[in-house]
């Protein structure tokens, strides 16, 4: 029998699973919905109301029957409402963690090699001082521009004054 060794992930493949996975449990919360409209400021009042008024409210409609007759909203939409909240408010807690969590993950995987690229970059000045001076002062070059740390030459324009006019002789 023969053996297929595994090929690894690209990061750019798993980054495609991750999304997937992402995008995959945005269909599980019923109702998922992007900030834009309403206003989200628009919404602060009224999504701010604790569980314990919603439950009130919903006693109350099954206690007054021209309540129930309003038909603004049922005991049962108050409840699911309030259970929602309480079942998918860790979720976007652990969600946001996980956000800081990658990016954090990817600032420590650039310094940890950006920090030895600076020490390569300080070896090529060390080196172009010296002997290498050929083979490594355009790579020092590239290095420098694309670290932002050249100046710019001043543009000289030429300063024109106009000429004064001619006078008939």
């Amino acid at each position: 029998m023969t053996t297929i060794p595994e090929t690894p992930l690209s990061h750019t493949e798993r980054a495609r699973l991750v999304l997937e996975h992402i995008r995959g449990i945005k269909e599980l919360v019923s109702g998922f919905a992007f900030p834009g409209d309403p206003d989200p400021r628009a919404l602060n009042n009224a999504k701010s109301v604790p569980d314990a008024f919603l439950e009130s409210v919903a006693v109350a409609i099954e206690a007054s029957e021209d309540l129930a007759q309003a038909k603004r909203v049922t005991p049962a939409e108050l409840r699911d409402v309030a259970d929602f909240s309480r079942a998918f408010t860790p979720v976007a807690e652990e969600l946001e963690l996980m956000g800081k969590s990658v990016r954090y993950t990817i600032a420590v995987k650039r310094a940890s090699v950006g920090t030895l690229a600076l020490q390569v970059y300080q070896m090529s000045k060390a080196l172009a001082r010296k002997t290498m001076r050929q083979v490594i002062m355009p790579h020092l070059d590239n290095m420098k521009r694309a670290l932002g740390r050249t100046r710019a030459k001043p543009v000289v324009e030429p300063i024109l004054e106009p000429l004064a006019p001619k006078t008939a002789a």
